[in-house]
């Protein structure tokens, strides 16, 4: 058993769904086709979410009409009948009814945006399901708010393993033995049925929540590049594919920065020991990535990630020299706002540490307020975190003096190293960190 999940690019439009289709037709056995939202859909939606808290209603119902427009262009080139689309058309009549409600209202609420946001991937999967049926593949359509249980911790829900895996195997496992089966990415429900969604970036989760509790073969994320790249091309034009890389450096690389992979779709296939492959979609000859738990794959330098607009927050207190318990009283500030922290560089009574760019500037804000009562606080941003990824990486010798020596006229702000085997990560300018990328990707990728 299979599970391939195809992201936005993959399903983007009437040729790539119709290349989609001849992927699946290609592998044998069962197969569940996890599908993403078109391309640039899903901020269409939220683009709907903002126009209804500003109450502008006509702006809501045209940025409504032209996603139902789009999807039924894709639906008419697919070749799928009236009653096919029918679902599609009902799903974007209930979309401006709540549109609507939203705008009166000049309100959403973080359930409203899940809400919002599940159409994208309702009727893509809709579009999938069709497109397979008129080419002749016995296929069925499955409902993922009725498989992914998840608390309500809306816009970021939590699995509930238990439930779901319950789910999977009494409503989809059955569906498998006959059929391809098409689901949705990204979508789930709480315990009482409302609509959840697990984060930006998770369908490629959903592909994982999958493969572990249909305990799958493998799970396949498909894409528009080939596999995951030592670093970002669009930087570094000559990036390479890496052909195998590890799980742990997988995640590592994903969590600092590669966008190929969304991290959480690591664990739930390491935890089942479920191999996972990254594959292009408009290249299906390609080999891709094979993400791999062999402690004995190729060790050493795999990639270099980097995120820009970071922010860097600088505690200093000197009144807490000699004195126990000032990390505590930092972190947990931190962890009642809310702050998720990335990097971290310590002393006695300083600490140095980075923020992802998604952060609540806000949150940010209050909890500033608070360390104030007992330190100086220091918040800088337009930053950018590097980090040079491989396993092993830390008992390397003269690696360090390497990417230093490379990029010497280039003022580092902050270094981590040693917590992780995994990364050498430091801090730059983000108007530097092109160059240090494509300087330490020359100097370090053979």
């Amino acid at each position: 058993m299979i599970v391939m999940k195809f992201g936005g690019t993959s399903v983007q439009d009437a040729s790539a769904i119709s290349q989609l289709v001849e992927i699946v037709k290609a592998r044998p056995g069962s197969r569940l086709v996890v599908v993403s939202a078109l391309s640039k859909v899903t901020d269409g939606l939220l683009k709907v979410a903002q126009l209804c808290e500003q109450g502008d209603l006509p702006g809501a119902e045209k940025q409504v009409d032209e996603l139902r427009l789009r999807h039924l262009h894709v639906g008419r080139e697919l070749g799928l009948s009236a009653m096919q689309i029918e679902p599609i058309e009902k799903w974007f009549q209930q979309l401006r009814h709540l549109a609507a409600s939203l705008a009166a209202l000049g309100e959403v609420s973080p359930r409203s945006k899940d809400l919002l946001a599940s159409f994208g991937e309702l009727s893509s999967s809709c579009l999938v399901h069709g497109a397979f049926i008129q080419r002749g593949v016995n296929a069925a359509w499955a409902d993922s708010r009725k498989l992914v249980a998840t608390d309500s911790e809306f816009m970021s829900a939590q699995v509930d393993w238990e439930k779901t895996a319950a789910n999977v195997q009494a409503q989809l496992l059955p569906l498998l033995q006959e059929q391809v089966v098409v689901a949705q990415g990204f979508i789930a429900a709480d315990p009482k049925g409302h609509t959840t969604t697990l984060g930006r970036g998770g369908s490629d989760f959903s592909g994982a929540i999958y493969g572990a509790t249909l305990k799958a073969e493998k799970v396949e994320i498909w894409t528009d590049v080939n596999g995951i790249l030592s670093t970002d091309p669009r930087v570094v034009p000559n990036a390479k594919t890496i052909r195998q890389v590890h799980f742990l450096e997988a995640a590592e690389m994903a969590y600092f920065g590669a966008k190929v992979l969304h991290p959480a779709t690591i664990y739930p296939a390491l935890k089942q020991k479920i191999p996972v492959w990254v594959l292009n979609s408009k290249n299906p000859a390609d080999s891709g990535t094979e993400i791999t738990f062999d402690q004995n794959s190729p060790a050493g330098v795999r990639g270099i990630a980097f995120k820009n607009n970071i922010t860097v927050v600088n505690i200093h207190s000197s009144r807490m020299l000699g004195a126990h318990g000032f990390l505590k009283s930092v972190f947990d500030v931190f962890a009642r706002h809310k702050l998720s922290v990335d990097l971290i560089s310590t002393s006695e009574v300083n600490v140095s540490l980075t923020l992802d760019p998604n952060s609540d500037m806000d949150a940010l804000q209050r909890a500033k307020a608070e360390l104030n009562a007992f330190a100086d606080v220091e918040i800088t941003s337009g930053r950018a975190m590097i980090s040079v990824i491989g396993r092993g990486i830390r008992d390397t010798a003269g690696l360090a003096a390497k990417i230093f020596t490379e990029i010497k006229n280039i003022n580092v702000q902050m270094i981590s190293m040693g917590a992780s085997e995994l990364n050498i990560s430091f801090v730059v300018t983000s108007d530097q960190s092109v160059e240090t990328v494509q300087r330490l990707h020359q100097a370090l990728i053979p």
